[in-house]
């Protein structure tokens, strides 16, 4: 495995294994249905080869993970952070057995990578008939699925079935790629501010918390799910004050999830946020916390047992602005 000490070192060519990436699937007749009823999105116009996020919440309105659900043969795929699969998991499990529908830990069934754009074309098209060119958008065949991720780099997003995958990967060794381990993948999608669940366990952070809304994985529209009535009193009463921003530091920080980070005010220090997620590369520290969503890059922010260092946030790569809602209109 490579070594890597800035994130702007990483060449157009490397491959990365998501060792810390699980599979929750979901199978029978009642999937779909049952899985709209537990998430933010419409899972029933969730088309064949769409990929979207989502979060699934408790009763009030707090993620238990953040996930990329996709479609992939007669199953539904969740694609969520190790450290949240089980809480979600657990959850799915509890509210499944009055559906038809099979809830299962499948993370050993597949194995997940990221690869570049340029080793996508160079070793994917052994694999798949062709590439989707659209963000979000998946191919598939009896070896996995490939869809572009959203993610700044422009890099693909692979899931295999485990048999599949051993031959993949001596195609990435025949090819000489460089590969990363999966911190290297938590930094690239912290420079995209793609916020989740990471080592701090779920219930704290309603979805907009974690800019769920700005990646397109809320359908404010859509029938009755968990936590729907606080999510959507959070964005059309203005409840929401917080939200999640990246942090690049150039040098390696004593700093993990859940710590806490302060905000200088003047001459004093006070609680700033949460640290949600966190990716130490050889010289430098990526980390994402949930802070007022009035922060701006003229804010300075510390870790409140480390005096000595300094920060402040990266600029967002979207708008964590609600647009107005149709919804909002008609209960006026």
């Amino acid at each position: 495995m490579n070594k890597l000490n800035h994130l702007t070192d990483l060449s157009d060519y490397y491959a990365i294994s998501l060792s810390e990436q699980a599979v929750i699937a979901l199978v029978g007749e009642q999937a779909s249905q049952y899985l709209h009823s537990q998430v933010t999105i419409n899972i029933e116009t969730l088309g064949e080869s769409q990929v979207r996020w989502a979060a699934h919440c408790d009763n009030k309105g707090k993620a238990w993970s953040v996930s990329q659900i996709c479609r992939f043969n007669n199953a539904l795929l969740m694609l969520v952070n190790s450290s949240a699969q089980q809480a979600s998991l657990a959850e799915l499990k509890k509210y499944g057995v009055f559906s038809k529908v099979e809830i299962t830990d499948s993370t050993a069934e597949f194995k997940q990578y990221y690869v570049s754009n340029e080793v996508a074309q160079l070793t994917l098209s052994q694999t798949f008939a062709t590439l989707p060119t659209e963000t979000l958008q998946s191919t598939r065949n009896e070896h996995g699925l490939v869809f572009k991720s959203d993610l700044h780099d422009g890099g693909y997003y692979v899931v295999l079935t485990k048999d599949y995958s051993a031959v993949y990967e001596q195609q990435l060794k025949d090819q000489n790629i460089p590969q990363y381990s999966h911190e290297v993948f938590t930094a690239l999608s912290i420079a995209s501010a793609r916020a989740d669940i990471q080592d701090i366990g779920g219930g704290e952070f309603v979805p907009q918390m974690l800019n769920v809304q700005a990646i397109n994985g809320i359908d404010f529209d859509k029938g009755c799910y968990m936590g729907q009535e606080v999510v959507a009193r959070t964005r059309f009463l203005g409840k929401n004050k917080r939200a999640a921003f990246s942090f690049a530091v150039p040098q390696c920080l004593p700093i993990k999830a859940g710590d806490t980070i302060e905000k200088q005010l003047e001459d004093n220090w006070r609680r700033g946020g949460t640290v949600v997620k966190v990716a130490v590369l050889g010289n430098e520290t990526h980390f994402m916390a949930v802070l007022p969503n009035d922060t701006t890059s003229n804010d300075n922010f510390r870790v409140s047992d480390n005096l000595n260092v300094s920060f402040s946030v990266l600029p967002l790569p979207y708008s964590i602005e609600q647009a107005a809602s149709n919804l909002k209109r008609k209960r006026s």
